[in-house]
């Protein structure tokens, strides 16, 4: 079992500052599903320390409507001229693959030139997720075909 880690601290998304400096000094946004830092705290922060490291902040989409953490991701990235965004969460949560979908949009209508990367984990081991896997996710009809029941 995973003990949740005090060191490991982690800003909660909508309490954190679109301009904050932390955040432009790094350039990089690591999105962390609120979950992840108690249970999977060492990937965490292997994804946090990647690179010369992230700004990461957590967000759970159970509590906070996907349209709120959109607006509020959106304004990150260009007030603070974020050039890469990492999603990190569990995967088959109902809750945070809307996390993925929502910076694909952001994406596609808003910063086409942000690097964007998806990693979910599944029983401890984590898993790079495509942005194709990404969209074909949001269609259901598409999905049903793949699997051809």
């Amino acid at each position: 079992m995973n003990v949740p880690d005090p060191e490991l601290q982690i800003d909660t998304l909508m309490s954190t500052n679109v301009g904050d400096p932390r955040i432009r000094e790094k350039g990089r946004l690591l999105l962390v599903g609120s979950c992840m830092p108690g249970r999977y705290p060492d990937i965490v922060r292997e994804f946090k320390d990647r690179n010369g490291g992230f700004f990461a902040v957590q967000v759970c989409l159970e509590e906070i409507h996907i349209n709120q953490a959109g607006f509020k991701i959106g304004s990150i990235i260009s007030y603070s001229d974020v050039r890469t965004v990492t999603v990190l969460t569990v995967d088959g949560s109902p809750h945070c693959v809307q996390l993925h979908f929502v910076i694909e949009d952001i994406k596609r209508h808003f910063q086409p030139g942000v690097h964007v990367e998806h990693f979910v984990v599944e029983k401890g081991r984590v898993h790079k997720i495509s942005a194709k896997a990404v969209k074909q996710a949001r269609h259901l009809s598409k999905i049903q075909s793949m699997i051809g029941s």
